[in-house]
């Protein structure tokens, strides 16, 4: 009975995120067919996750103690219903308006299957549980980029949303064989401990460098796109959405990063080195040709996974009595920074050009290396 849940929430969460990123590799095609902007087209990620952003802050009001197994099958109901009509291929403004609706209810999915993910796992196994949701969710992350670009190279783009929508009535149905119902106890936000954390100077920077490190990975995951169809105006989708397999770094990096902080001397130190990786990674990105494209964006990505897994773990861990909100006031930074992340660089992009833009992310990427930098050792904390 474990082994069935843990299954069908895995799988759940896999299809789940695939959709969150499934129009990424496709950004050009968009663009060409609409008629709109990089910036404009790259809204469709920018609607879809402004409300992870604000989902640990407010969506406790909404959702406290509800049933996971009615969450998850509302959403995931939802979800299969506006996949359907997506595939339809509607023009941008209702496009951009139904991914607005799936990003509304992403959270409550995720949420649901977190919540299965932990009471699946227990109080002995409820971390190597979370551990495979991660997992999954990275995995997921791949999958929604890469083989929606695949499908879209050998059939059309509506194909792989009519793929899509199908693995997720699969998903839908497969909630049928789930043996339990855990609720999802968020509880509400309190606003003086909200301040009593982020006046911790080690919370300060922590969530300011989370914000960071995640503009810089959305802003280049947009945008990459388009910069491998100026490298290249003749690249196939597929090839384009190959470009995301380094992603799967994400799934090794968190398994290691216990080991990365012994042999490095401390959390603070293996943030700089991540830091030091990621800035390796966006110059090969950013200045190389097709080649150094495919192979920096496993540099990137093990950079950028080094950094969120560690500081993450690290903010956790100082905290001693409200690791729950620690936790959801990171989440909030996190994807605050991809929200915005996803849209503004390409203004620049737009505007300027490739330099231009690859230097702001190099700016902001030098940022976080200052920020860390100023972070306190675990000891000093």
């Amino acid at each position: 009975m474990r082994l069935r849940n843990s299954l069908i929430v895995l799988y759940c969460t896999v299809v789940s995120v695939a959709i969150l990123y499934e129009h990424q590799a496709l950004l050009p095609l968009f663009a060409r067919q609409w008629g709109v902007s990089p910036a404009d087209v790259a809204l469709l990620t920018t609607v879809t996750m402004t409300p992870l952003a604000v989902a640990p802050l407010v969506y406790g009001y909404v959702l406290e103690r509800v049933s996971a197994r009615r969450l998850l099958v509302l959403g995931l109901g939802v979800l299969t219903a506006v996949q359907f009509v997506l595939a339809q291929g509607p023009g941008y403004g209702a496009f951009l308006l139904l991914r607005g609706l799936e990003g509304l209810i992403l959270p409550a999915v995720l949420t649901a299957l977190m919540t299965y993910s932990s009471a699946i796992g227990g109080p002995a196994g409820a971390r190597r549980a979370i551990t495979l949701y991660i997992a999954a969710t990275i995995v997921g992350g791949f999958s929604g980029r890469t083989f929606s670009g695949v499908v879209a190279s050998y059939l059309d783009w509506q194909a792989a949303f009519w793929m899509w929508s199908a693995l997720a009535a699969l998903a839908l149905l497969s909630t049928r064989w789930l043996a339990t119902d855990p609720r999802a106890d968020l509880g509400r936000v309190r606003w003086p401990e909200v301040r009593a954390l982020i006046a911790r100077p080690v919370n300060r920077l922590g969530f300011a460098a989370a914000f960071l490190l995640f503009f810089v990975f959305a802003a280049m995951m947009n945008f990459l796109p388009f910069r491998m169809h100026q490298l290249d105006p003749g690249i196939t989708q597929g090839a384009v959405a190959w470009v995301y397999a380094g992603y799967l770094v994400g799934v090794v990096v968190p398994l290691s990063s216990l080991w990365l902080i012994r042999r490095l001397g401390g959390e603070r130190r293996t943030l700089l080195a991540g830091c030091a990786v990621y800035l390796v990674g966006l110059s090969m990105l950013a200045f190389g040709g097709l080649p150094w494209v495919y192979f920096g964006m496993f540099v990137f990505a093990a950079g950028m996974f080094t950094l969120h897994s560690v500081l993450s773990a690290y903010l956790n861990h100082l905290e001693t009595r409200r690791k729950g909100l620690v936790n959801g006031l990171y989440v909030s930074s996190y994807y605050s920074g991809g929200a915005v992340g996803s849209y503004l660089p390409g203004v620049v992009y737009e505007h300027a050009g490739w330099v231009p833009y690859s230097l702001l992310l190099f700016a902001l990427l030098i940022l976080v290396g200052a920020t860390l930098w100023r972070m306190p050792s675990a000891g000093a904390a």
